[in-house]
């Protein structure tokens, strides 16, 4: 599998990302974030930022995590792209939102680089790395390989309804392992070539419009049910390695949870049964995969 670090060519890319159906179409060269930058936009501008609008960046300088936390690559060696979604569904409903998002990027880098991936909840998509040395407490051989933040637009959505929300997808795309922040993290490059994959080029043009093309199939399902849907409550459970296993939930705030991740309830929270049978539906909150051994 080859790959480059080029920038993107920007007549290409628009229209590589129109035919997949986003609206607006913004490719830059360098930015702090992208969904900064899209947020600021549409706050300004709103009738000049249709639904399903994007940036698309070569290089984000001071990219955004959960939390707070930054997120940085090289150059060229990532996807990072932002999608304006306007929605018209109750506000209680956009919980969905980044778990939506995840799921399009698990299907999108399969589409790609035919690289199976799960969703951690609320907002990673996990890879196994079978060149991964040592298995990590809570991780094992499977290793981040794409983060989805969503963040709600000042302002109402579509039809006076509720907000518009960003939704800002980062991808390792190219990455060497020393290029790597943290030994929870993997890039497709590496998974790919472990598994001796092979097919086309890891373009980040193509995984770019493969985003988008899912984002959009799964928004509009979504949508078309009010935000409420059976079968996209199942294929998100089904994508979410997170349910059945024991986790650690870091809540806003402090205060801390500790069970097993049985469900995602209706509106996308993660349902948690704690050690004395009691259900908790988490709507926020850093989740750790852990042993049954570990509970601190």
């Amino acid at each position: 599998m080859t790959s480059s670090r080029a920038p993107y060519e920007p007549e290409g890319a628009r229209a590589a990302l129109t035919r997949a159906g986003a609206g607006r179409v913004e490719v830059l060269d360098e930015v702090p974030s992208t969904s900064t930058a899209l947020v600021r936009a549409a706050t300004a501008d709103p009738g000049a930022w249709p639904d399903l609008s994007v940036v698309l960046a070569h290089h984000q300088s001071s990219g955004r995590g959960r939390a707070g936390r930054s997120w940085q690559t090289p150059a060229g060696a990532a996807l990072t792209i932002s999608v304006l979604l306007r929605p018209d569904v109750p506000a209680d409903r956009l919980g969905w939102v980044p778990l939506l998002t995840g799921l399009a990027v698990t299907r999108a880098v399969r589409d790609v680089a035919g690289v199976p991936a799960t969703l951690k909840w609320p907002n990673d998509v996990l890879v196994t790395d079978p060149g991964s040395r040592d298995a990590l407490p809570g991780w094992g051989d499977r290793r981040k390989v794409a983060g989805v933040l969503a963040e709600v637009v000042p302002g109402p959505g579509t039809g006076g309804g509720p907000h518009a929300v960003v939704v800002g997808v980062g991808v390792n795309l190219t990455q060497t392992r020393q290029e790597l922040p943290v030994p929870g993290a993997t890039s497709l490059h590496l998974v790919a070539g472990a598994a001796g994959a092979v097919g086309p080029d890891l373009d980040r043009t193509a995984v770019a419009a493969a985003l988008v093309s899912r984002l959009v199939e799964l928004d509009r399902r979504w949508r078309g049910a009010s935000g409420a849907d059976d079968a996209l409550h199942e294929e998100c459970t089904a994508a979410c390695s997170t349910l059945g296993g024991r986790v650690r939930v870091e809540r806003p705030g402090g205060g801390g949870l500790v069970g097993t991740a049985t469900a995602l309830g209706p509106d996308g929270q993660l349902v948690v049964v704690d050690d004395d049978g009691r259900e908790h539906h988490v709507l926020a909150g850093d989740v750790h995969h852990v042993r049954p051994d570990q509970v601190n």
